[in-house]
This record gives structure tokens, C-alpha cells and sequence, in this order.
């Protein structure tokens, strides 16, 4: 084994300079990378990495645990018992369990995250550092205390275990790392040897391999262990199998000095790796690999890492590559877009491309030809003497070059044909027809064809400086003048359109489409077809702005560069859009995150080609790239989306999923995110409040959703994520959470507001009814001042004075003798002017009030004795309730209806019994008639009268005056009903006081 790593030692000398960055598109050449460091957040140098079931990254960092979601830093404080300052993360783990397991520096031994938070796992005597946790077949945790001795302790059952020189490690190793195999065994490497323990053992055996310094451990796919150390990397035997070497003895040496080594196997089984002083390296299939010479991919902080001290390494659900290092985080993720080299990146002359009929791309800058077969990377052709100005497609398999003073035909490889040009000038662009004629665009000489052996000025309808000639799907040239116009050739026939008839404004090129002529400018993208342009504005497409190449494949597809990067669109699409162009075309957008890092030239000629291998190169400002349609790397990955946290009032409330907020609490935030990692600027959000939003809401990428003057009650809300590919997760995350109503916003404030409400309309028609009742009591009192005065008048001036007549007449007839016939005549007369003063008393009598207006029994009585009934009519007055007095004008009234009811009983009942009762309630006063008499007809129930007699509408008009209501019955027993009810507040004199003194006392009122 010496011997071996003396091997080793050597091909390290001998091979450890040769190790290079990559050429794009080759080893790490094919990643691209993007740095997080303290600018974006990252807090300390990153030391360990690892990544969670719920998508999140963690990262370990010397200022503590942070959660990553590809845009926000989180920071998770540890443990309430945490020693103090022990705050750097040294290592995590993620377990088959999915629970995050931490490793703190300084004594603060190891913590899981549960239940959003960290809790202690009870390690006592931790190492210092904690380089390594790891999990073994059978759920056991390990924690390897780097440059510690007697550091490595085993968790299982709940308690921590020391395992030491009983279980055969030497006291004095210093544990470097420790990796599990498939068949549970455990390898460990200390700073001299390598240990195995075999699976249901206890004991570990030494294998015989000495190692060199910072030796670190790892599993490819296959499953084959591998070591890294200062001796290089490569694959051990399978030990516990018996093998005593490795399928694989190829040692791939370090370039620089090793500190401490960390690799890592991708899923396509390709070696990552660093040794802390020297950036990163890849390693292709390193497996398969059958020598290290050529194959160590390097990545250092002259290619962009963040720092060449590389900590530590992490392959995402997704397949980006994540390296710690002390400045940042750094990520690699498989690159759609290549640069090209060569042609050198940055040519002074720009870059010219085309495509022959084999699929043989030709590529040209100054004055160097290139050529790429199909599959092939470029490779220098020819050197001309001159810069080659112009570079296009000919027939029968040549291409075309234009020099200053030549053009020149390649075909199969060698020079077909040079034919000279007249003058010398520069070449803008040149075409072959379809008829083989030769089109060159010369910058002194305008449109220039060759037909036959001789250079003839082609006469174009329009005016301008020839700057580029294409050839259309049907073999004519079509030229480009001053970017102003365009002229179509078919046959000896020209036709030109000005950039007004085209309407795109500023021509950018014009290409041959499957469905006609396609012509691109400042304004969108037009199409001739059926005799006229249709066209797509930026209006309603601004990704349409400028296009300056544009090629359709035989697989169905568009594609176009521009500024803002490479287009992809389905042809049928495209193809559609022009008979709709205001709705929306879906298409697939490659910019300067997919690796699209430049603008396009602002040169003639072709700038986009097909190769016969399906891989399309396109021309920039910086470099010649190119992208392979058929192997497209596409994340499928759907993204977990998370809820981070819920702001209410600046307090927030980490990871909810159910929760009931503060009382009074309506306007609120809610922080969310989508786990996916690979280009976390393009992640997209829809989310939907659900009873507030109708629809899904479409924020795009942004992480936050607010909503105000929220009501109390219960919500959910939900949000769904897409990736940077559009594959959006089809399974929303909810929160639900609930806004609890203050007093005020409860269902008992509400219905003490309706009660309040109620109350203040009842209030409002108590002062209403007693305002008509005051108003009702004046006009009464007004009616019965105007009645006495009516009565004192009658009584002091008419009766008086008929009186003293009589008087007068009676001395007369006693001065006539009693035999006098005219004595007897005018003593008749006297009586009958008694009985005329009697009655007219009766009737001042009536003007004025009858007894008391505290004695209503009294007054129905005096009624009754007055309508002189029959002996045998037996009559029955009967009060129920606390006698109240009767407001005057009220006593009135009811003395009225009642001398009206009793009348009409006298003349019309022939009733025997007549039954009344008075009734004093504390919300009425009431008086009930009753009788047993032949009863009411019904004719006069249904009318409310009789032919000829107003009595009952006058007891009906005069109930109505004082807000009374009037019932004229017919009981079952027979007779008649009359009842009279008063409501309590226009009744009793004193209901105002009684009322007010029952609010204070609690009393009854009545």
C-alpha cells in the first residue's frame, strides 16, 4: 500500500499542473454559476450545507443556522438552554426522517429542529468541532469531533455513546470522517488509516491503508467508496466484500496544497470536490475514467467562485451544485447556452456564421474560417489574406466568403471557385438564388448579380444603400436597403416596400419562413403572405422588439435572438398568432440567466444557423454560442412552496398553518415562498384568499401578500409556486387563520345596537305619540273652552231671558180669570215653554263636563238613569285594575261614546241585561258594553252603519280622535259588544309621572 501511495504522490507531481478551467461546454465549462455572498444576505463564512424535505437549504454558518429559500437569509436561533456563544454551525444532517440535525463549535454539542424550533439531544462533552454527522442503516447518528481525540460518539435509544479504543479505534487518532456503505457497514478514516465496521459488529478492524492529511469519505451511485486526501482521489476495494483492490485504481491528484478535503457524488455519478486552499474540481463519470490526465475540471476564484477556501458541498432535489466557501455561497446548475470557442471570445471584427446544405456549420471572425461537422466542436479551415467580410449559403453544397477584392466558393472541404470583384469596397452580404445567380451587396457599388461571366448593377424600384441580401423559402433574393426597405428579385421582376407599407419600422432582417416572408424591425415582426403583411406589434409582444435572427427548424420550432436573449416558439403558433396577433404567443425565453451574457452583433448577415445535428449557433457581441434543442436541460422538479411566516402589526408568527390572531387585528402580511432553487428569480406565485379573493391572484414573483380591513371571522388562504420551467405545483399551501372580533365587532354588540336601536325608535314614538297627544289635548281643551263659553252664553242670555218671559207670561195668565178659555190656552203654552227651558238646560248641561274626571263609574251610571230603561233591565257597572284619573278631554270623549252606546242599546237592544265593565291596564284604559239583546244584524257588522243613523261612525270618529281604537261585536252568546280602548299614555292624566317614577324604583306601573 506504500508502494501505491508513492504511485500516487508521483502522478501527482507529474500531473497536478496540467489541471485547467474548462473550455465552455466541457466539465464545469457546461454549469452555470451564480454567487450569493454578504451582499445578498449570506452572514459568515459558510461551513456545512444540507437541504430538508420541505425544500428549504440549510445553511451552517459561523454566526449560526440559517434557512435559505433562494432569496432570504432565515436566521434559526438555537436551543433556550444553548451555551452562550457557542453559535457557529460546524456540520448538519438531514435524516432518512427528514429532521434537521445541527452541529455547534464551542462545546454546544448537537440539536435537532422540531416543531420550528431547536431542541438539545443531551451530548455531553462535545468536541470543540464537530466536523461530520452521518446516519448508518439502522437510523444511529454519528458525530465525528474533528482534532479531537476520543471525539466520536454514536446517538442510539436516546443517549449519546462515546466509541472508542473498546470498540477498536486507537485513543490517539484524530477521526477525520465517516461514511455509511450500502450494506450498513461503517468506514472511518482517521489522520493514519482507514477502519471498517462491518454491519452488526462492534469492533472495528483495521484494512491497511495509511492516509494522508484531511482524508475525507463518500459513496458514488454505484456504490463504491471513495477516499480524498493529500494523496489524491480514488475509489477503495470493497473491503467488506473481501477485495483488496479497487474496479477503479485511478488516482486523480490534487493541484495545490490540501488542508482538508470534501467530495461529493452527483447523481450522475460525477466527482465534486475541494481541499480548502485551491477552489473546486469536477470530475466527469470519474468512475469510468481511465486516466487522470485531461479530466479534473478546476474552478477557482479567478473563474468567478467566491473564494478558493471551499467548505462545503451539496446537491439540491433539483441537481444544482452548491459550494460553501468562506465568502459565500456559490451555484452550478447544467447550462442550456454554450460559448463557443474558437472563434476567441471578444473578436474586434465581430463573428459571421452559416450553414451549408450537409448541416456543416461555417464560422468566421477577421480573417479565419472555421468549420464545425455535425456533433464536432469548430476547428480552424483556412486563413485568408485578407478579413473575410461576408460569409453565406451557396448552391449544391458550397458556401460562399467574401474578401474585399474576391468571392470565394467552398465545397467539400477545398476551394471550388474564385471569381474576382470589380473595384474594391466592403461587402456587406451575399446570396445564391435559385437560379445560381450570385448576389453581392457592396457598400460603393450598391446590388450587384453575376450572370454569366460578368458583374451587372442590378436596378432596384427603391432607393438606398444595399446592407444585406437573403434568400427567401422560394429561392429570390431579397435585399436590404438602408434598413429603410426591401426588394424582392423574382426572376428579372423587382417589387420594393418602404418601411411604412411593412409597418416594423427600423428593418432588422428579413428571414425565409415556412409560411412566407418574415421581416423584423423596431416595432415587432411582419409576415407576407396572400399579397400583404401581417403583423405582430411589441405593443401586445414586446419580446418581438428587434429580432436579428429568426430560423425554423424541421422539428417545428422558431427560433429567434434579440437583445434580451434566444426565443423558442412553436411554428404553428407563431403561424397562428399572425391571424390573432393581440393574443398571447407561448414561447420560452433564454436571456443572461440561462447563460445568454451579451447583445447581438449589429452586423449584416446571418446570425442564427442549423446544423445537421439539431444544434443551432447564434452570434453575439462577445462570443459565438450555441444551445442543442433535443437535450435541453429542463427542471421538472415541482416546487414545494412554504408558508414563511404571518406579520400582524409587526409581530410575526414563523411557519403557521393554523392560528387565531389578536382581537382587533385586520390588516396583515403574509410572507411565502417557492423552494426552487435553480433560478429563484423566475419563481412565480398565484395566490387566492379565500371569501376576499374571487380569483386566483397573480403577483409574479413576488413573496408577499397583504390584505386590510379584513372582518372578523375565519380565512384560508392559499398559494401555489412554478418553477423556473413554468411547472407549477398543482397542491396549494394553506393557512388558516381566525380574526376574532373585539366587543364592538361581536354578535352581542350588534344585537345590543339593534335593542338600542329599537329603543331609541320606541323612544322616538313615545315623544311622537305624546306630542300628537298634547297636540290632541290642546285642540280638545280649545273645543271645551269654546263649549263653555257656549253654555255660559246660553245659560246667561237665552234661557235667562226666556225665564224672565215666562215669568212675564205667568203674571199675565194669573191676572185672567180662570174661566177664561184664553187662560187655559196660554197656561199650555207656559207649561210647554217649561219643558222648552227644562230641555235646553239638559243641553248646557251637555256642553260641560259630567262629574269628575276620577269618577267615570259615577258618570256611565248617571248615562244609564238618564235613558230612563225599563224596571226589568237589569244593569251592571264593574271597574277592574287601580282606578287612574282620565285625562279631561279623554273622560270626555268616552263620556260621549258611551251616552251614544247606551242610547242605541235603550232604543234598539230590547235587552233584559246590559253589562259594563271599565277596565284600568297599565297600557290602556278600556271600557266594554255588553248586552243580551236581539244583537247587531249583519249588515251592520259588514257597513259599520245603519240607513239613515250616524251613531256608530260618530262613536268611530270620535274613538279616532284619541288615537282609540273602536270594536263593535257580536258574541257568540247573542246581543252586542262595544269595547273602547285608550292607549295608557293619551288615557291617564299622570302616566308621564307614574312612568318615570316606575324607570327609578323598579315599580310597576298600574
Amino acid at each position: 500500500m506504500r508502494l501505491a501511495l508513492l504511485i500516487a504522490g508521483f502522478i501527482a507531481l507529474c500531473f497536478g499542473g496540467t489541471a485547467t478551467a474548462d473550455a465552455p461546454g466541457r466539465g464545469i465549462g457546461r454549469y452555470l454559476h451564480a454567487t450569493w455572498t454578504s451582499k445578498d444576505g449570506v452572514p459568515a463564512m459558510v461551513q456545512a450545507l444540507a437541504q430538508g424535505p420541505d425544500g428549504y437549504i440549510w445553511v451552517g454558518t459561523g454566526n449560526g443556522l440559517f434557512r435559505f429559500d433562494g432569496v432570504t437569509f432565515e436566521y434559526v436561533p438555537p436551543a433556550p438552554d444553548h451555551p452562550r456563544g457557542a453559535i457557529p454551525i460546524s456540520a448538519l444532517l438531514v435524516t432518512r426522517r427528514g429532521e434537521l440535525w445541527a452541529a455547534y463549535v464551542g462545546g454546544g454539542g448537537v440539536e435537532i429542529y422540531r416543531g420550528g424550533r431547536m431542541v438539545g439531544t443531551g451530548m455531553h462533552d462535545a468536541a470543540g468541532e464537530i466536523t461530520e454527522l452521518r446516519e448508518d442503516k439502522d437510523g444511529a447518528i454519528w458525530a465525528v469531533g474533528g482534532r479531537t481525540r476520543k471525539a466520536l460518539k454514536r446517538y442510539r435509544n436516546g443517549a449519546w455513546e462515546t466509541i472508542d479504543q473498546r470498540w477498536g479505534l486507537p485513543d490517539k487518532d484524530y477521526v477525520s470522517s465517516l461514511a455509511t456503505g450500502r450494506d450498513g457497514s461503517i468506514w472511518v478514516a482517521t489522520d493514519k488509516q482507514l477502519y471498517l465496521l462491518r454491519h452488526g459488529n462492534r469492533r472495528f478492524e483495521a484494512v491497511g491503508v495509511e492516509l494522508g492529511f484531511g482524508a475525507n469519505l463518500a459513496l458514488d451511485p454505484e456504490g463504491n467508496m471513495w477516499l480524498s486526501d493529500a494523496h489524491g482521489t480514488r475509489m477503495l476495494p470493497d473491503y467488506p466484500a473481501g477485495a483488496r483492490e479497487p474496479k477503479n485504481p485511478v488516482v486523480f491528484p490534487f493541484s495545490g496544497p490540501v488542508r482538508r478535503t470534501a467530495i461529493l457524488f452527483d447523481r450522475d455519478g460525477n466527482l465534486w470536490g475541494s481541499s480548502f486552499t485551491s477552489g473546486i474540481f469536477q470530475i466527469e463519470r470519474a468512475a469510468d475514467k481511465a486516466s487522470a490526465e485531461g479530466n479534473i475540471s478546476l474552478y477557482r476564484t479567478e473563474n468567478g467562485l467566491t473564494s478558493n477556501q471551499a467548505v462545503s458541498l451539496l446537491q439540491d432535489r433539483e441537481g444544482n451544485i452548491w459550494v460553501g466557501t468562506e465568502l459565500g455561497l456559490d451555484q452550478f446548475r447544467p447550462a442550456n447556452l454554450f460559448r463557443v470557442e474558437p472563434p476567441a471570445d471578444g473578436a474586434a471584427e465581430g463573428y459571421m456564421v452559416t450553414a451549408d446544405d450537409a448541416g456543416t456549420i461555417w464560422l468566421a471572425s477577421g480573417p479565419s474560417l472555421y468549420r464545425a461537422l455535425p456533433g464536432q466542436d469548430p476547428s480552424l479551415f483556412s486563413t485568408q489574406p485578407g478579413d473575410i467580410q461576408a460569409l453565406c449559403r451557396g448552391g449544391n453544397g458550397s458556401v460562399w466568403l467574401s474578401t474585399a477584392r474576391r468571392m470565394v466558393r467552398m465545397r467539400g472541404g477545398q476551394v471550388a471557385e474564385t471569381i474576382d470583384l470589380p473595384g474594391a469596397g466592403e461587402t456587406y452580404g451575399c446570396a445564391e438564388d435559385g437560379l445560381g445567380r450570385l448576389w453581392v451587396a457592396r457598400f460603393q457599388h450598391g446590388a450587384l448579380v453575376r450572370r454569366g461571366n460578368g458583374w451587372h448593377q442590378a436596378n432596384l424600384p427603391l432607393p438606398g444603400r444595399p446592407q444585406d441580401i437573403v434568400i427567401d423559402r422560394d429561392g429570390n433574393p431579397v435585399i436590404i436597403l438602408d434598413r429603410k426597405g426591401i426588394v424582392r428579385v423574382v426572376g428579372t421582376t423587382a417589387r420594393g416596400w418602404t418601411n411604412d407599407q411593412i409597418g416594423v419600422s427600423g428593418l432588422t432582417g428579413v428571414y425565409a419562413g415556412r409560411d412566407g416572408m418574415l421581416v423584423a424591425g423596431g416595432e415587432g415582426l411582419a409576415l407576407w403572405r396572400n399579397g400583404r403583411f401581417d403583423r405582430l406589434s411589441i405593443a401586445d409582444h414586446p419580446w418581438l422588439r428587434g429580432v436579428r435572427g429568426l430560423v425554423q427548424t424541421a422539428s417545428g420550432e422558431t427560433w429567434m435572438v434579440n437583445n434580451i436573449g434566444l426565443l423558442r416558439i412553436h411554428t404553428v403558433d407563431l403561424d397562428r398568432a399572425f391571424s390573432h396577433p393581440r393574443a398571447p404567443i407561448p414561447h420560452d425565453l433564454f436571456d443572461e440567466q440561462d447563460g445568454f451574457a451579451s447583445r447581438t452583433q449589429r452586423a449584416d448577415g446571418p446570425q442564427i444557423a442549423a446544423g445537421g445535428d439539431g444544434r443551432l449557433w447564434f452570434l453575439t457581441r462577445q462570443s459565438v454560442m450555441r444551445i442543442d434543442p433535443g437535450r435541453l436541460s429542463r427542471n421538472a422538479v415541482v416546487p414545494p412552496v412554504a408558508i414563511r411566516a404571518l406579520v400582524v402589526d409587526g409581530k410575526r408568527f414563523v411557519d403557521p398553518s393554523r392560528i387565531t390572531l389578536p382581537r382587533g387585528e385586520s390588516n396583515l402580511s403574509i410572507e411565502y415562498t417557492g423552494l426552487s432553487f435553480s433560478v429563484p428569480s423566475r419563481v412565480r406565485f398565484r395566490y387566492m384568499l379565500e371569501g376576499v379573493d374571487r380569483t386566483w391572484v397573480d403577483p409574479g414573483t413576488r413573496r408577499q401578500a397583504f390584505y386590510t380591513n379584513l372582518e372578523p371571522g375565519s380565512y384560508r388562504f392559499r398559494v401555489i409556486a412554478s418553477n423556473n420551467d413554468g411547472i407549477w405545483n398543482p397542491t396549494p399551501t394553506t393557512l388558516e387563520f381566525t380574526l376574532p372580533p373585539t366587543f364592538f365587532q361581536s354578535r352581542w354588540f350588534t344585537l345590543l345596537c339593534i335593542l338600542g336601536a329599537i329603543g331609541l325608535f320606541w323612544l322616538f314614538y313615545q315623544v311622537k305619540v305624546r306630542a300628537l297627544a298634547a297636540q290632541m289635548r290642546d285642540r280638545m281643551r280649545e273645543r271645551l273652552g269654546e263649549r263653555e263659553r257656549i253654555a255660559r252664553e246660553l245659560h246667561d242670555t237665552l234661557l235667562q231671558g226666556v225665564q224672565a218671559l215666562v215669568l212675564r207670561f205667568q203674571l199675565v195668565a194669573d191676572d185672567i180669570s180662570p174661566e177664561n178659555p184664553a187662560r187655559r190656552e196660554l197656561e199650555e203654552a207656559l207649561d210647554r215653554a217649561d219643558n222648552v227651558l227644562a230641555e235646553g238646560r239638559d243641553r248646557v248641561r251637555d256642553l260641560r263636563l259630567i262629574g269628575g274626571a276620577d269618577d267615570i263609574e259615577h258618570m256611565i251610571l248617571e248615562i244609564a238613569r238618564k235613558q230612563v230603561f225599563s224596571p226589568s233591565t237589569q244593569i251592571s257597572v264593574v271597574s277592574e285594575g287601580e282606578p287612574r284619573p282620565l285625562d279631561p278631554l279623554v273622560w270626555d270623549e268616552v263620556a260621549r261614546i258611551a251616552n251614544e252606546a247606551l242610547f242605541n242599546i235603550w232604543r234598539h237592544a230590547h235587552a233584559r241585561q246590559i253589562a259594563i265593565r271599565i277596565g284600568f291596564q297599565p297600557d290602556c284604559f278600556s271600557v266594554r258594553f255588553r248586552d243580551d239583546g236581539v244583537g247587531i244584524t249583519d249588515d251592520v257588522l259588514r257597513d259599520g252603519k245603519r240607513d239613515g243613523h250616524f251613531g256608530l261612525p260618530g262613536m268611530r270618529e270620535r274613538a279616532a280622535k284619541i288615537q282609540s281604537r273602536l270594536v263593535v261585536q257580536r258574541p257568540p252568546a247573542g246581543g252586542t259588544e262595544i269595547i273602547l280602548i285608550v292607549p295608557a299614555a293619551i288615557a291617564y292624566s299622570n302616566m308621564r309621572r307614574r312612568k318615570w317614577r316606575a324607570l327609578v324604583t323598579g315599580g310597576r306601573i298600574g
